[in-house]
């Protein structure tokens, strides 16, 4: 949080009025085959945002098929963050969000305060969840099913929800999808790349730059294909390029990782001493796991296959919970091998270290510098406590500066009263029969008589005349809000079915037979016979049992390499288990004017887990054609632990 953030977010609460330069989308934006229209953003987007002002949301409407340009009609849910600078670059950053089917407008805060705040510095930053996906994905939705389904999904995610049951699901849902008329063939990448166009000459921007990660990649590159007019640079980050088979190769990306980890430890002699043949000694940590688990013990569970398979990969994969692994894992794994646990106990701790406190007492500090390090990190974290006040404050200046409405409007009213009242039901069958009609109430066109007929159906005595009351008090905007509060209630229980769906529309349709199970297998049975512990990935085909419920629509040459004369740059992530570091590489192959770079410390989408490639791509979208200097990269350096060296 800058201070000029802090005064441009303050200068734009007190002028009082809208963003003349948003004006013309107010008014259905700038190309009439793709009107738009303003709506208020589906969350708050964050502390240093003033919908209207440094912030707008809205929908851009294209065709479902663009080969029938009158027929129906996909509204993109989008998002512009203005650039924090009085003279921004007249070409905007488009962020491509990955899944397929993921989205981004939920996620808006970290989108342009953490992911994209550098780039924000000099230019607008564009976002749109994608046809088929999150907030744009109401024409594919499968409203009757999951309601139906509700309790089920109610509390639950993917991982935790059985498979075999989500599979169940899903035939249902696809035949519910065909009877509104979608046409389930329009949802692939080709038509995405037809919108990423659509939606920036709708938003007025002529010329402009893409930054894709993981599928969002594969779009980016498909974009370069078929619709590459005002393009005028490409980051791809978590790199997923057509030519890749990328469902046959899922294994693949984590023994690309086990790889890696092995050539850095070999690299340096002190660890290539204390940790030889760690490949096998991988194998040897895992199959001992696997057969015998270290016994719950030691205040702590018990460290089991699993344990090592996820201290390993999915910490790696998670920006939002860095710790510092990589530096230990050969130590970890070596004790893990011999049947022990000390330093897999130290870094499962609950309490982190201090940070201060570590620090300052490295080895080879002379008294003054340990005193400077704590000063500094003291002062670092004295600024952390004083942005948090900074934000508590602006949030108040927001309330104050309000439309002084009511704190709970009517609507809010209905939801608290009708929430309190299902609490009270005790019959699981009653309830059920709640939960699914109020999921249903998103298919009705807002109105008192399916609200009425809601109360009716499941509610007596005082809650049943408690809320007929707030329903007669309601005036259309609290009827409208009282179906958008439903709509996002369910969403949320929604996105668990909706996004393996999602998903699986574009990868079951267009990927698949270019990718089979057969083939999925070998590759399994291939990585295995370096990394055994893989064959553990031989039994997971539950997404080939997903597509058996989709048509499949092949489109020839989609899987060909795309060659463009665009600048791009490519980032991999040496950590990345979605998608190999490998990758970059295949995918820059025919791209004249292409830039492959791997990111040691960073996983899937290096732009999230380390500052150095966040400042190579700014440089980069700012002179797309300049030698970039990466020497960061190069200083993203890991220094192993030795099996002697004393614990933090």
């Amino acid at each position: 949080m800058t201070p000029e953030q802090i005064f441009t977010v303050i200068a734009a609460l007190l002028s009082g009025t809208p963003d003349p330069d948003f004006d013309r989308l107010r008014a259905g934006g700038f190309d009439d085959r793709y009107p738009v229209t303003v709506e208020a953003c589906e969350l708050p987007p964050g502390t240093l945002e003033v919908e209207g002002r440094t912030v707008l949301c809205g929908t851009v409407s294209v065709p479902e098929n663009y080969a029938s340009p009158e027929g129906r009609r996909v509204p993109l849910e989008f998002a512009i963050m203005k650039a924090r600078t009085q003279s921004p670059a007249p070409n905007p950053l488009v962020y491509l969000h990955g899944g397929p089917g993921g989205g981004t407008l939920q996620a808006l805060g970290p989108v342009g305060d953490l992911l994209f705040s550098n780039h924000r510095q000099t230019r607008d930053i564009v976002t749109f969840d994608q046809r088929a996906a999150a907030l744009s994905s109401r024409t594919v939705a499968c409203f009757k099913g999951m309601a139906e389904h509700i309790v089920e999904l109610i509390g639950v995610t993917v991982k935790k929800l059985d498979k075999s049951a989500l599979n169940q699901m899903i035939v249902p849902c696809i035949e519910e999808i065909k009877a509104t008329d979608a046409d389930l063939s329009a949802y692939n990448t080709v038509n995405n790349a037809h919108d990423v166009r659509a939606l920036v000459s709708a938003l007025g921007y002529p010329v402009y730059n893409i930054y894709g990660i993981s599928y969002g990649t594969k779009l980016a590159l498909e974009v370069l294909r078929t619709e590459p007019e005002g393009v005028r640079s490409v980051v791809i980050d978590g790199v997923a390029p057509p030519q890749v088979y990328l469902y046959d190769d899922l294994v693949g990306p984590y023994a690309d990782t086990i790889d890696a980890l092995v050539a850095q430890c070999d690299a340096q002699e002190e660890c290539r001493t204390a940790y030889p043949e760690l490949g096998s000694t991988i194998n040897a940590a895992f199959i001992r796991l696997l057969e015998s688990p270290i016994p719950a013990a030691r205040g702590r569970p018990e460290i089991g296959f699993l344990s090592l398979f996820e201290l390993i990969f999915k910490d790696r994969n998670n920006w939002r919970d860095q710790r510092d692994i990589t530096r230990w894992l050969p130590r970890i794994i070596a004790e893990l091998a011999q049947g022990r646990s000390d330093t897999f106990d130290m870094l499962q701790s609950s309490v982190p270290p201090d940070r201060v406190k570590v620090l300052s007492e490295s080895k080879g500090l002379t008294e003054d510098e340990r005193a400077l390090i704590r000063v500094s990190l003291e002062a670092a974290e004295a600024m952390g406590d004083l942005e948090q006040a900074v934000a508590a404050a602006i949030e108040r200046l927001k309330r104050d500066l309000g439309d002084n409405r009511e704190v709970t409007s009517i609507a809010e009213a209905f939801e608290n009263r009708s929430t309190q009242a299902a609490l009270a039901i005790t019959d699981d069958d009653a309830r059920a029969a709640l939960l699914r009609d109020y999921a249903l109430l998103q298919t009705m066109v807002p109105g008192r008589g399916p609200l009425i007929d809601w109360v009716m159906a499941h509610f007596d005595g005082a809650d049943r005349n408690a809320l007929l009351q707030l329903i007669a008090a309601m005036t259309d905007a609290d009827i409208d809000r009282t179906f958008d509060i439903a709509r996002g209630q369910v969403n949320k229980y929604e996105a668990v079915l909706g996004g393996v769906i999602n998903q699986a529309i574009y990868a079951c349709q267009e990927d698949v037979p270019y990718n089979s199970l057969e083939g999925f297998k070998a590759r399994v049975g291939e990585l295995a016979q370096r990394y055994p512990f893989l064959r553990a990935f031989g039994g997971e085909t539950s997404f080939y049992k997903t597509c058996e419920s989709f048509e499949k629509h092949p489109r020839p040459g989609f899987q060909s390499p795309v060659i463009s004369d665009v600048p791009v740059l490519a980032f991999n992530g040496l950590r990345d288990i979605q998608t190999s570091w490998r990758w970059g590489a295949v995918a820059v192959e025919t791209l004249p004017n292409g830039r492959n770079y791997v990111v040691p410390e960073a996983g899937h989408g290096a732009i999230a887990y380390q500052q150095c490639p966040n400042d190579i791509s700014v440089a980069f979208v700012n002179d797309p054609t300049a030698e970039l200097d990466t020497s960061c990269i190069d200083g993203i350096t890991v220094k192993f632990v030795m099996p002697d060296e004393p614990a933090p």
